[in-house]
């Protein structure tokens, strides 16, 4: 993959982000996107630079993944792997893999609830059954006579 080190470039040239703004047409957060390594720098407008101050390439680098972990400082690295983690975890949720916190909290209490309620019924069962036991046992001592 390729990329345009347009911070760099801007540097070298003293120019702003807002005179790149002006010269390419698009808004400073893009440029600061591109800048931060958010955004990547679309061919057409590296042709607009290209055609303006001549030879860019330059600024111009082969990106692989070996390069990737190499040029980056850990915070980045760590943001990157956040982002793509989240992203991963959105993704699982909106494919009904894995359930949001909410709805995990919401089920847990639901069984909670109603292991409670088991337990009241195993006890009223329990109770209804030497009710029954003691019945029997006073009918069979009726005396006949």
């Amino acid at each position: 993959m390729e990329t345009f080190d347009l911070k760099r470039f801007r540097t070298d040239k003293n120019l702003t982000q807002i005179e790149i703004t002006q010269l390419l047409g698009c808004a400073q957060s893009f440029i600061s996107a591109v800048e931060n390594g958010r955004r990547s720098l679309p061919s057409n407008m590296i042709e607009i630079l290209q055609s303006k101050y001549g030879d860019i390439s330059a600024y111009i680098t082969n990106i692989t993944e070996d390069t990737i972990i190499k040029e980056s400082t850990p915070d980045q690295f760590l943001i990157a792997g956040a982002d793509a983690f989240t992203k991963q975890i959105v993704q699982m949720m909106n494919d009904r893999l894995i359930a949001p916190y909410g709805m995990i909290t919401e089920k847990d209490q639901e069984i909670q609830r109603l292991n409670r309620k088991i337990g009241h019924l195993e006890a009223e069962l329990e109770i209804a059954k030497r009710g029954n036991v003691r019945g029997r046992e006073n009918a069979t001592c009726a005396d006949v006579g």
